[in-house]
């Protein structure tokens, strides 16, 4: 593996301030989410009213999605991401003051984890948007690597500290890192904004001509984009089974408490940096397409093994499950920054990722509702099937199968470079 492309692209100073920014945002974010779902399991009991939290913090993108791609296409995204920032910054900051003065309730919660949600696109869809504005094309792989080796990063360092300081002050408390780590990315975005234009400046000008309907048909008709998006959409219902059966693996099936939740969910995003740094360090010779396939595969595999409750196959079947998924994004949104156009980056990847991330919900209202009934291992068989057998189903797509980095914009999908392109491509 090598480390000179980390080098290169990290010598760009307006790229290396964005990431170390959105990598203290994600850590942030990765503290709360701990410290939200143990404050509800700890206060309910209820997988249930896990679930529900779940549902809370993505549901809401399938409204506030479709504004945020219009926004991002609109108007300056650095602008957009900090106005983001400093919104859920004050609605998340509310938890640790409602909880001091202790007026804090589940409700409350479930609040704050909506507008969460509410927001939460600008953020997915403004990252890959901008970033191919910061680097080269030659860099891009390197770039989505670093952007997954934020959340892997985070998921690291987030779970076990966040499991560690609700040990040694309430959970509500811990929240307040997180509203540090948004007035970190917001004060980047705008001194970024303020230091001039961006490259995508001539895109969003023109992008007024656009509309959601243009990314829809883009998506259905490019195979790279269609494909991806059903199989991750299925990845993250089985997914979202995976993060409400853990506390309660943790607490019931291990006979454990929040330091060992911390440490489950450490496990697996331990796996992702491992396989982040390889992927974004190396060029594969196999197609891309069929690499995001055989992945998905081994992530299905990788969950299986929870069927077996003990604390070690548990903490191998987690790391090996952060190890197959974690290239999963990087390759897939490596295609996708190759077929889509400047104009339409920002509706395109907010109705992507709203489609993909509303199996999250899904997946958790599924697990809260079946636990209770079926058990855990019932609902880790389920999760695995659900995350593995559109691996077997994408190998069947033709366009997938061949697609690469070098061969995502052939001839076909080439062509959406320009405003009038987009017009054939989106209108045929």
């Amino acid at each position: 593996m090598t480390f000179g492309r980390y080098r290169s692209i990290l010598a760009i100073g307006p790229f290396r301030q964005f990431w170390l920014a959105f990598t203290a945002s994600v850590l942030g974010d990765a503290i709360t989410r701990v410290a939200l779902t143990w404050y509800v399991y700890e206060r309910t009991g209820s997988a249930r009213a896990v679930g529900w939290l779940m549902v809370c913090y993505t549901g809401p993108i399938l409204i506030g999605g479709l504004a945020a791609g219009a926004l991002l296409d609109r108007f300056d995204r650095r602008l957009v991401m900090a106005v983001d920032n400093l919104v859920r910054g004050l609605a998340v900051g509310m938890v640790p003051v409602l909880h001091l003065t202790g007026q804090l309730q589940i409700w409350q919660v479930y609040v704050v984890a909506a507008c969460y949600g509410l927001l939460m696109m600008v953020s997915l869809a403004g990252g890959p948007s901008l970033v191919p504005d910061l680097v080269g094309e030659d860099d891009l792989a390197t770039a989505n690597a670093l952007e997954m080796l934020s959340f892997t990063v985070a998921g690291v360092i987030g779970p076990p500290l966040a499991g560690l300081l609700i040990a040694l002050t309430a959970a509500p408390n811990v929240i307040a890192l997180d509203c540090l780590s948004y007035l970190i990315f917001g004060s980047v975005l705008i001194s970024q904004f303020r230091n001039g234009p961006a490259r995508a400046d001539a895109a969003n000008r023109t992008a007024a001509g656009y509309t959601l309907a243009d990314a829809v048909r883009l998506t259905r008709r490019t195979p790279v984009l269609l494909s991806t998006t059903l199989m991750f959409t299925a990845f993250n219902i089985g997914n979202g089974c995976v993060l409400v059966a853990l506390p309660v693996l943790a607490r019931e099936g291990l006979h454990g408490g929040a330091t060992l939740y911390g440490v489950l969910l450490g496990a697996l995003a331990a796996g992702e940096v491992i396989s982040s740094l390889t992927v974004g360090g190396l060029r594969f010779r196999p197609p891309l397409g069929i690499l995001i396939c055989l992945a998905q595969i081994l992530s299905g595999a990788a969950v299986s093994i929870l069927l077996k409750q003990h604390i070690a196959v548990a903490l191998v079947g987690l790391g090996l499950f952060g190890l197959c998924s974690a290239p999963l994004t990087i390759w897939a949104q490596t295609l996708r920054m190759q077929v889509i156009p400047a104009q339409l980056r920002g509706r395109t990847f907010a109705l992507l990722r709203i489609i993909m991330q509303g199996g999250g919900p899904i997946g958790g209202a599924i697990a809260g509702v079946l636990l209770p009934v079926i058990g855990l291992s019932a609902v880790a068989a389920l999760a695995a099937g659900a995350i593995g057998l559109p691996g077997f189903a994408g190998l069947n797509v033709r366009g997938l199968r061949a697609a690469d980095q070098q061969s995502a914009a052939e001839p076909e999908t080439a062509l959406l470079i320009d405003g009038a392109a987009i017009e054939e491509a989106t209108a045929r």
